[in-house]
């Protein structure tokens, strides 16, 4: 991970990779998609910057976790300079309670929930700035988030203990 990347998990990563393949916004429609899953939650955006792939799984876990069922994961890499050469600051708000105590310094948050600010961003996203990453839920072949919670199980805090044991069970044997 040699950029300086935010990610960003959203549902569906379809509409965006539609987005990627024309490098720009297809229509209305995905223009809305977009700025519901980049504003989605509470407060101001969140954003989650790894120093290394490892930081991407825990943090990708942590996510899972807290919400509470083991599920595939989608994400969306944004390079620094979406936000930067559109004036959006990213501000760093450690995340105390996440369930991997270790990445919790890795949380930011956009400095705005405009409109106009946010579809900038997205527009260079969509220009090649940017990337996605995703974590199936079982595929034993490829990037598996229950191998993930076997791999990081001894960095869950004890509240999600039992439950990062549950998914990983499979692979502790």
């Amino acid at each position: 991970m040699s950029e300086l990347r935010y990610y960003r998990s959203v549902k569906s990563l379809a509409t965006w990779k539609a987005g990627k393949q024309q490098k720009a916004i297809p229509s209305p429609e995905h223009a809305n998609q977009y700025l519901r899953d980049i504003k989605e939650g509470k407060g101001f955006p969140s954003l989650w910057l790894p120093s290394c792939s490892e930081d991407l799984e825990k943090i990708s876990l942590g996510i899972l976790l807290r919400k509470g069922h083991l599920d595939a994961i989608k994400l969306l890499g944004f390079n620094e300079c979406c936000f930067s050469n559109v004036g959006i600051e990213v501000s760093k708000v450690e995340d105390t309670n996440f369930p991997i105590p270790t990445v919790g310094h890795l949380h930011y948050e956009l400095c705005t929930t405009d409109d106009l600010e946010l579809t900038a961003a997205i527009e260079l996203f969509l220009k090649c700035n940017g990337d996605f990453a995703d974590f199936v839920k079982s595929d034993p072949n490829k990037n598996n988030m229950r191998k993930v919670a076997a791999k990081y199980m001894n960095e869950v805090s004890k509240q999600y203990q039992h439950k990062v044991q549950e998914w990983a069970k499979e692979y502790l044997q």
